[in-house]
């Protein structure tokens, strides 16, 4: 992988930023109200599967304070999730439960998926727990904390020589022929029943983050700030903004300028089935994904963002270092809502594009904590995190 190959000054140097903007469309298309419908259906599942389920408790809520120009800044911290050190087990956990109530999973299958780390080690967790066989594929680019993290779950791990998106094309091509029941958070046609469950199961964050703000703070959102890889994580947290809050708040996408599949799609008015033009080889390990999930996040993002951030590996490393001082521990992926205020904060134009004030209350979310240990200590400067405990 390329960033391996940079030094972490070469990465930081990389401060390229680019946005659109736009307005949430008065009338969606079809597509985003039935995929708002079912997924609006199923929150009040999911979020009834998380309270029962074991260790599942609710994350933190950090109060950032006040930032110059852009108003109250809060963080939902979901490092702290499930001792998983991320947000995805979330969405491992559910989609397994909601296989079994249909009948797809049985007592002696094998799970399997395509992961940049996180999902992978999510759904390890989940296997383990139910008592079921995981293999998990990865790019053989893999930084090995995030595959002995997927291990130390007791899954099987198979290295792909390739990106993230020719990691996918192997596992449904080795799922199929072995009989492997399929469990990934990308979609495409013919395939979206699981990814959907997945992004539904992603709802449960923004559940907890706006009671949280409502109870403890007295305050609801003006602004949310998401990250995207494929988008599922940002489709569901924008579903449940839309049904809980009225009106709702302004969304906006970030993604890494070497991996903008959302963005590029926008840029062209594409169908939400374009590939980025970058090498999918940022810092931020987590969203480099080529392609959208178009059946279960696109038509949401393309429908409901007021703006999409494509932003260079130099602001997420400034963004772990600036939210470790506020003691939030942020991987280079978690912390990319924050990056999308430190570039504003530096940049007026960009500031009111996206309607950032004093009066604003922002709410990111740390999606992951330092699930790279040593480029966290390197970030850092110090010997913050010394293993892939918490």
């Amino acid at each position: 992988m390329s960033t391996q190959k940079k030094s972490l000054s070469e990465l930081s140097s990389d401060l390229e930023k680019r946005y659109l903007v736009s307005e949430p469309k008065e009338i969606p298309g079809e597509d985003t109200i039935s995929l708002l419908d079912r997924i609006t259906l199923e929150m009040p599942v999911a979020l009834a599967f998380h309270r029962v389920l074991e260790e599942c408790d609710e994350t933190p809520l950090v109060d950032l304070g006040a930032m110059e120009g852009m108003g109250r800044v809060f963080v939902k911290d979901e490092g702290q999730r499930m001792g998983m050190k991320a947000f995805k087990v979330l969405g491992g956990t559910y989609a397994l439960h909601r296989l079994e109530i249909r009948g797809e999973l049985h007592e002696g299958d094998t799970v399997t998926t395509f992961t940049d780390g996180n999902h992978g080690a999510g759904l390890a967790y989940a296997a383990r727990e139910a008592g079921y066989k995981a293999v998990i594929f990865v790019p053989k680019v893999m930084v090995k904390s995030r595959r002995e993290r997927i291990e130390a779950q007791g899954a099987e791990v198979i290295e792909v020589d390739g990106d993230y998106d020719t990691t996918v094309a192997e596992v449904m091509r080795v799922a199929k022929e072995n009989g492997w029941v399929l469990v990934g958070d990308t979609s495409w046609e013919g395939y979206e029943q699981v990814p959907r469950d997945i992004t539904t199961a992603y709802s449960t964050i923004f559940s907890e983050a706006l009671r949280q703000m409502k109870e403890e703070h007295g305050l609801e959102p003006t602004h949310v700030i998401l990250q995207v890889g494929v988008g599922s994580f940002a489709a569901g947290g924008m579903a449940y903004c839309l049904y809980e809050q009225v009106p709702p708040p302004r969304f906006i996408c970030v993604e890494p300028t070497d991996a903008d599949c959302i963005y590029e799609n926008v840029r062209v008015g594409g169908d939400g089935t374009l590939a980025c033009q970058g090498k999918t080889e940022s810092v931020s390990a987590g969203l480099n994904c080529g392609i959208p999930a178009y059946k279960t996040a696109w038509p949401i993002l393309r429908d409901y963002c007021s703006a999409y951030v494509a932003l260079g590996d130099g602001w997420p490393i400034s963004a772990v270092r600036e939210l470790y001082k506020h003691g939030v521990i942020a991987g280079e992926s978690g912390c990319c809502g924050y990056a999308v205020l430190m570039a504003a904060r530096e940049d007026n134009k960009l500031r009111e594009d996206l309607k950032l004030t004093d009066q604003s209350v922002v709410l990111v979310v740390n999606t992951e904590a330092a699930t790279d240990p040593d480029l966290f200590n390197e970030i850092i400067g110090q010997e913050v995190v010394v293993s892939n405990g918490s």
